[in-house]
């Protein structure tokens, strides 16, 4: 749910980007500042994806690191407690 929420949030500036980085004719830098802008939005879409990527591969290694629960036979312990030397010989 929340890396649900957090692409979403991350997602909202991208849907901006192509009506912003449109030239201006009458603006002789509007190339330039296009183009930065341009750059400005790739590397934070870069960003923003690789702060996903991590948050995913902390998910997953944690889930991973969690035991899982003992269900076997020998859930409490072995039966006898013994230590393992013969007894009756």
């Amino acid at each position: 749910m929340r890396a649900l929420l957090i692409a979403a949030l991350c997602l909202s500036p991208i849907a901006a980007t192509p009506v912003l980085a449109q030239v201006q004719q009458n603006n002789p830098n509007a190339a330039n500042q296009s183009m930065e802008y341009s750059s400005q939005m790739r590397s934070l879409r870069q960003e923003q994806t690789t702060q996903g990527n991590m948050l995913q591969m902390n998910i997953e290694r944690n889930q991973a690191a969690t035991p899982a629960p003992n269900t076997g036979p020998n859930t409490i312990g072995p039966i006898g407690g013994g230590t393992g030397v013969g007894v009756g010989r």
